[in-house]
């Protein structure tokens, strides 16, 4: 309880991040006023969500700044095209919006995408299912938006770079080797746990959607969008029965702000300035507490959709987020219990024996030759393993008790592991690599019985 009571109180913004989040708001705020000054209020308002991409700033040096902020925004335009093809069809919305959750459920995963992860594509591709216009025009709206924010992003940094203060420092060899072996998880399904990740994303969202469709209510992006919330940094089950309280609680807050902004019914500039502002305080909070920018990224898609559609009750309106929310949440704990002991214990127990039996490859060769190509597969199955023994640990108590009789011989393994990969060419030891070769058999031929070691 003190651990999520403490998650619930606001922290001090990260200071670091003010500088991306003005960005952002500038982003956010441009479509929308240009919009209004041109009479296309409406395509301004959509089109500001390609402002989001900002929100991914990685605060690195201008080349890496285009790749990061351009893909997101890259990747913004597609889920808005996704869900405008499925605009006011409910079941296709349903399930173009599932699918897209678990392709970028998968992709933010697999490269360690920085909060808010897979959440806010999501929830543009889910506001798309609702959104009114010409798919081509606000596809190109929205991507000239992005560009925009790429732009804002670059120029920034290497302004910040020429008036001498120093430029981020990252360490480039590692990261590449860092993206590398997640790339080599990624690119392996049969054994990377990211596809039950996507699967559990995309089936709590196709649940949240479903279930709203069936209760009768008008629009279900947003019990979607909280679902795929809830499970967008980590879908195990202490992680999403946090989020979703914090998404619950941030949510409410977050209507009733809503309520006060909607009972203006914001257009044209006011609306600029509302959602400027709410961009800029989303992304504050959105990678320090989660709760508290729930509060802003609320009434920011309820705005949105009131703007861009027929006026409606406020009262009706909250009513009806506060119900999705729930619906969300709930499925969004529901797919936290979709895995088996026996599905962890099986992967882990794979994982080892892969570190195992690559780490006695490295110690049993007698050549340098090929010694780069054997450390890159161990870095890859050393990710594969850390991956698959963090994510057990946090499952429901039957799982994380299932694994627990490997977590002795994992950490010994990711110790000696670390050791070997410190090295560009390891001694060879093959009394070590018979003797590892030899563990990972009897893992191998070990039977699936929960508890046995």
């Amino acid at each position: 309880m003190p651990a999520l009571a403490s998650s619930l109180l606001p922290l001090k913004p990260n200071t670091a991040r003010v500088r991306v989040g003005v960005r952002a708001a500038v982003c956010a705020a441009l479509p929308v006023a240009l919009g209004a000054a041109t009479g296309h209020t409406v395509t301004g308002l959509i089109a500001s969500t390609g402002s989001l991409a900002a929100l991914y700033s990685a605060d690195a040096a201008p080349r890496r700044e285009a790749f990061t902020v351009g893909s997101a925004a890259a990747v913004l335009v597609l889920s808005l095209a996704c869900g405008t093809l499925a605009a006011h069809h409910p079941w296709p919305a349903v399930a173009v919006t599932a699918l897209w959750t678990a392709l970028v459920s998968y992709a933010c995963t697999a490269l360690a995408a920085r909060p808010p992860g897979m959440m806010m594509f999501v929830l543009v591709c889910a506001l798309g299912t609702v959104l009114p216009g010409n798919v081509l025009l606000l596809a190109a709206a929205t991507a000239a938006t992005g560009a925009a924010a790429t732009l804002l992003s670059v120029l920034d940094q290497a302004w910040r770079t020429r008036r001498g203060q120093p430029e981020p420092v990252h360490n480039n060899r590692a990261a590449r080797a860092r993206t590398a072996a997640r790339l080599a998880v990624a690119f392996n399904p049969a054994g990377s746990p990211f596809v039950l990740m996507a699967l559990r994303s995309a089936g709590a969202v196709a649940t949240a959607g479903a279930v709203s469709i069936l209760l009768g209510l008008e629009r279900p992006y947003w019990a979607m969008a909280t679902a795929a919330a809830v499970l967008s940094r980590g879908n195990q089950t202490s992680t999403a029965a946090n989020r979703a309280l914090q998404r619950l609680l941030g949510t409410l807050a977050g209507c009733l702000l809503a309520a006060l902004l909607l009972m203006a019914h914001p257009r044209a500039w006011a609306a600029a300035l509302v959602l400027a502002a709410l961009t800029f305080a989303t992304e504050l909070f959105v990678s320090r507490n989660y709760a508290l920018a729930m509060v802003f990224v609320t009434p920011m898609a309820l705005l949105l959709v009131d703007a861009a559609g027929p006026a409606q009750p406020v009262g009706a309106l909250l009513t009806s987020r506060a119900v999705e929310t729930f619906l969300g949440c709930a499925a969004a704990l529901a797919a936290s219990y979709a895995v088996t002991w026996q599905w962890a214990r099986r992967h882990q127990n794979q994982a080892l024996v892969l570190v195992l039996h690559t780490s006695a490859d490295i110690l049993a060769a007698d050549e340098t030759a090929g010694s780069q190509r054997r450390l890159g597969r161990l870095a890859a199955a050393v990710h594969r393993l850390q991956l698959v023994s963090e994510r057990t640990r946090a499952e429901r108590a039957a799982v994380s008790a299932a694994t627990a009789p490997l977590q002795k011989e994992t950490l010994q393994a990711l110790d000696r592991a670390a050791r070997l990969l410190q090295h560009s060419a390891p001694e060879p030891d093959p009394h070590t690599a018979r003797a590892l070769r030899a563990t990972a058999r009897q893992l191998e031929t070990q039977p699936l019985v929960r508890g046995a070691a």
